[in-house]
């Protein structure tokens, strides 16, 4: 078939950042969308979405591949989950939740005592990456919670929940306010470990980076006060996990719409000079519609999603797929062609 012919999305053509807030609220608010609400009111299937979204944008910066490398390299495999967080020192003895504040992030960090500081925004997957890595680094017993709260997710109040009353038997954190407060992927012994290892340092609104050091500099002291913890007396970090046999097993792939039916148009994918990622967005009428640029495909992304320029999930899917191929590409310095393989750059020809 010539290109000519083929549809327009076919066609080739000539450091991620962190995403604010409203990004992730775009995201969940499109997944909730698509997938309608249980008979609870609540939309599990769209927080099972999410996380499979988030541990894709893990994948895709690299996180599982990085943190299998620091021991090969003599570095701490710590932390054992991927998130939005900087490392401070690991033997220090707080960790800083700083909520949706994300200017605080970095900052917090450095402030001695500090072993992490990252965001969190939701009450399931934000907290359960949240406990794996803070009970997989016993050195840490103080949390300190600052920066702003969601007022659509409450996830400090989650926190304070489940330090002060537990899971019931579904996982569910007791007497959390915020959406679906499932921590399905943790053990009840993971729960019953960061329980019992963490003080809980309440400074939400705090937002002043002078304020919040003096916050940490208290919680640093409760930290280096506190019994040491004797591994004997702990839960263990593993059982209790839900049996594999709860699983239904699924194959793999599945049908796709034909492009041409998405009423939002389509995208031509190409890498511009291996420089940048461009995503050219179409209208169904072939007239242009919009262009993103960037090194990011998570940026690029984002920016659909936020733009709401796609209105079919498997068409989410395949250009999660294209633009993932093309981020590689730009940066191993491979060929990139829409809808075909990755390949070497041709090799010059010498004259002889």
């Amino acid at each position: 078939m010539s290109t000519e012919k083929m549809p327009a999305e076919h066609l080739p053509d000539d450091k991620p950042q962190r995403q604010p807030p409203r990004i992730v609220m775009k995201i969940m608010g499109l997944m909730a969308k698509m997938a309608p609400p249980d008979p609870s009111g609540e939309n599990s299937k769209a927080v099972r979405a999410f996380r499979r979204v988030d541990a894709a944008m893990d994948l895709l910066r690299g996180g599982p591949l990085l943190r299998r490398l620091r021991s090969p390299l003599g570095q701490s495999a710590w932390p054992v989950v991927g998130g939005e967080y900087r490392v401070g020192q690991p033997t220090a003895g707080v960790a800083v939740c700083t909520l949706s504040s994300n200017d605080l992030i970095a900052p917090a960090s450095v402030l001695p005592g500090v072993a992490i500081a990252g965001r969190l925004y939701t009450v399931n997957l934000g907290i359960e990456r949240m406990v794996q890595n803070i009970i997989s680094n016993p050195r840490i017993r103080a949390l300190v919670l600052c920066g702003k709260d969601s007022p659509v997710f409450h996830t400090a109040q989650g926190v304070r929940a489940l330090l002060a009353q537990g899971v019931d038997g579904a996982h569910r954190i007791i007497g959390a306010e915020g959406h679906l407060p499932v921590l399905a992927n943790l053990s009840t012994p993971q729960i019953a470990r960061f329980r019992a290892q963490i003080t809980l340092v309440d400074a939400v609104g705090v937002t002043e980076l002078a304020d919040v050091e003096r916050v940490v500099s208290d919680a640093a002291i409760l930290a280096r006060d506190a019994a040491p913890l004797a591994e004997a007396d702990l839960p263990p970090l593993h059982g209790s996990a839900p049996p594999v046999s709860d699983f239904k097993i699924i194959q793999s792939g599945g049908h796709r719409e034909p492009l041409a039916y998405d009423p939002r148009g389509f995208f031509v994918i190409t890498v511009a000079d291996g420089k940048e990622i461009v995503c050219r967005h179409y209208n169904a009428d072939n007239t242009p519609g919009h262009e993103i640029r960037a090194r990011s495909a998570e940026r690029i992304a984002l920016a659909l999603v936020r733009e709401n320029l796609i209105s079919q999930m498997s068409h989410a899917a395949y250009l999660g797929g294209e633009l993932a191929k093309a981020e590689t590409a730009l940066h191993l310095g491979l060929t990139y062609e829409q809808d075909r393989k990755l390949t070497a750059p041709a090799k010059p020809q010498v004259a002889v």
